[in-house]
């Protein structure tokens, strides 16, 4: 009976030492976390925010982005945008908040037939100095009216 319970004690204390202090390794990562409006007037464009953490702090000045569009789905270029006040914190643990801040010109439209509306989403990623990159994160759709 002894045994068993100096077993439990120590497989509780095992999994528990995993719930303590949340680490973050050198891989950066980056979370979505809202739109500036919803839907999206094209002619005003708007600002998407997301948070950015890097356990050693050496993420460039710049995050990749591609916007998927429902009339254009297979269309995946990636464009590099700055990210304004985020500057490297070698060898800290950095938390920051960044703005990708679109214009009316992000939100092209191609093709004869201009149409009213559109929803698109973003698949995003960050790199940092030592080529460590995050998780390629996809944002919830938005409607975009166009004008």
């Amino acid at each position: 009976m002894k045994k068993t319970l100096v077993l439990s004690l120590f497989a509780l204390a095992a999994i528990c030492g995993g719930c303590g202090k949340d680490s973050i390794g050198t891989k950066p990562m980056l979370t979505f976390l809202s739109y500036s409006s919803s839907p999206v007037i094209s002619s005003f464009g708007m600002d998407v925010r997301f948070q950015v953490k890097d356990g050693d702090g050496d993420i460039e000045n710049t995050f990749n982005f591609a916007p998927i569009y429902d009339t254009k789905p297979l269309d995946t270029a990636f464009e590099s945008r700055d990210m304004p006040g985020v500057e490297a914190h070698k060898g800290t643990n950095l938390t920051a908040e960044v703005i990708l801040h679109l214009i009316g010109t992000d939100f092209p439209q191609t093709g004869d037939t201009p149409i009213p509306k559109d929803s698109l989403h973003y698949l995003v990623f960050i790199t940092d100095n030592a080529g460590n990159i995050s998780d390629t994160l996809v944002t919830p759709k938005i409607e975009v009216l166009y004008e």
